[in-house]
């Protein structure tokens, strides 16, 4: 039986090797907030940066030097998303994201009110 805090797995459409994305808990269950990215070969799931809709709402799409493979899987062969949480050229969580944010602000402007890094 799942539980809606599950979050799935899915196997990288170049290697196979399972890749997990970045979830937050809206609630009502898990809703994906990053990218697939695979550890082993590098891949990434392709986002929003894919397009969006124009002022007379029509799907325009833009233009991203994907090879045949990348737009039939919608994932980036060895690349991160431009749009996904990353640090020193890997993908992080939202949580990771949010503390080092955080620690860097904390150190330039000070912390008077002693609030924890990672919350």
């Amino acid at each position: 039986m799942s539980s809606p805090y599950d979050t799935p797995a899915s196997p990288c459409p170049y290697c196979q090797f399972p890749m997990e994305a970045d979830w937050v808990d809206i609630g009502i269950g898990m809703q994906q907030c990053g990218p697939y990215h695979c550890e082993n070969c590098g891949a990434s799931q392709i986002g929003p940066e894919s397009g969006g809709y124009d002022e007379n709402g029509k799907w325009k799409e833009n233009d991203l030097n994907l090879d045949e493979d990348e737009k039939r899987t919608g994932f980036y062969k060895n690349r991160i998303s431009p749009l996904a949480n990353q640090h020193n050229g890997k993908p992080i969580s939202h949580k990771q994201a949010d503390a080092i944010y955080r620690a860097e602000y904390f150190e330039k402007h000070g912390n008077p009110y002693n609030a924890p890094i990672y919350r």
